[in-house]
């Protein structure tokens, strides 16, 4: 939106839009990692993840002023930054089910018959 040069309200709209975009990328991070990756070693595997993202803001910024001062606009850029989403949004798709379940789901207890209720414990 903010590419065809809005304004008024729809701007407000969408700067709402990448506030939110940008919060829900950090909360992201975390549950991807702890589904794909397991918490053995979250800790840092996080601390990669994030100091990267916080790179790669950094960096989008830059090349933002960058892409300004040789094309006279913003367009350029906004369009490279939408194909890279675009982009990122299609492999978030291929990413495949998760390797690890969330903590206390039925996959790891088992049910005796509905007829009787009772919990089993899992047999290891």
């Amino acid at each position: 939106m903010l590419m065809f040069g809005v304004s008024g309200k729809t701007a407000l709209a969408a700067a709402f839009l990448v506030g939110m975009g940008l919060g829900a990328e950090g909360d992201i991070i975390a549950y991807s990692l702890t589904r794909y990756f397991g918490l053995r070693a979250f800790g840092s595997a996080y601390g990669y993840a994030f100091g990267s993202f916080l790179l790669a803001g950094a960096l989008g910024a830059y090349l933002m002023g960058a892409g300004f001062d040789v094309f006279r606009s913003y367009t350029v850029p906004l369009g490279g930054f939408l194909a890279a989403m675009i982009t990122a949004a299609w492999l978030m798709t291929r990413l495949g089910p998760y390797r690890y379940a969330a903590l206390g789901q039925c996959s790891e207890q088992r049910v005796a018959p509905p007829q009787t209720g009772i919990l089993v414990e899992p047999s290891v």
